[in-house]
């Protein structure tokens, strides 16, 4: 760095630190014998920086008083509008799958539903069930004991709204009602099945069908 000048430069005389250019005048910090130059904030800085300042004026006019920015709630309200419809088209296109109390019979002796049901079990069911249905924090699944039924109907049921209060989850809302009849195919299937260290019986016995 240059020392002080003493040229009668008006920039010079009224600073005690200078740069070599009339329009670097140093501050008056100096910290370990470094010395800063009061150079001004870059143009495309100080633009941006306006910018988002005429910005923020234009998006509370158009949200409070104008009304051209959409409010949260109203894309809110647009969005559920849209999800409303996109609903209707897709119940309209075609029959939903059936889930009454004859289709969810057929499924259970369908081994093609039995068998797509196991993806979905490993994902879902073995956790607590057990990957061959054996039983762990939920009830074993191969013996003919049910707390809460064992017919088609029953178990998809059970699978379909959960029971809270045991700590069963719904699966409504992360498997279609293909995929749960699925699983209560393969669970249904593994009836009679002899995994290795079952958990005791748990609910009352039902006798097959």
């Amino acid at each position: 760095m240059s020392q002080p000048r003493t040229d009668g430069n008006p920039n010079a005389a009224d600073a005690p630190l200078t740069g070599d250019a009339d329009d670097q005048i140093l501050l008056g910090h100096k910290y370990d014998g470094i010395r800063e130059y009061d150079n001004p904030m870059p143009g495309w800085w100080l633009g941006i920086f306006a910018l988002t300042i005429v910005w923020s004026v234009v998006y509370f006019l158009g949200i409070e008083v104008f009304g051209f920015v959409n409010t949260y709630e109203d894309d809110l309200a647009a969005s559920q509008q849209e999800l409303a419809a996109i609903r209707e088209a897709y119940a309209a296109s075609g029959s939903s799958f059936e889930t009454d109390a004859a289709a969810l019979a057929a499924y259970a002796d369908d081994p093609a539903m039995a068998e797509a049901g196991a993806g979905p079990y490993a994902s879902f069911c073995a956790a607590c069930h057990g990957d061959q249905g054996q039983g762990l924090i939920g009830p074993n699944l191969s013996d003919p004991y049910w707390i809460h039924g064992g017919s088609p109907e029953e178990v998809y049921t059970v699978i379909r709204d959960g029971v809270p209060a045991q700590g069963m989850p719904a699966w409504n809302g992360a498997l279609s009602d293909e995929q749960q009849a699925q699983v209560m195919a393969f669970v249904l299937a593994l009836q009679g099945t002899d995994p290795p260290n079952p958990k005791e019986p748990q609910g009352d016995l039902v006798e097959p069908l």
